[in-house]
């Protein structure tokens, strides 16, 4: 499942992500590396989707395309 994402370096250092979609609202994570941001952005998404019970998938494959 595929994702758009933005990907900034916020003034202090931090990396900022955001997911906006109208399938899981907006998601926003912050992270010290790029990296970093990439992985709490993939754990996010995962955990949303796993809660809802409609569909009862498990998401292992979260793919993020940045822009």
């Amino acid at each position: 499942m595929k994702f758009p994402c933005t990907i900034e370096r916020q003034s202090g250092g931090e990396w900022l992500m955001r997911h906006a979609g109208t399938d899981l609202g907006t998601v926003e994570v912050r992270a010290a590396s790029r990296e970093a941001a990439l992985e709490k952005m993939r754990g996010e998404l995962r955990y949303r989707l796993e809660i809802c019970p409609c569909t009862g998938e498990l998401y292992q494959d979260v793919r993020i395309e940045l822009s």
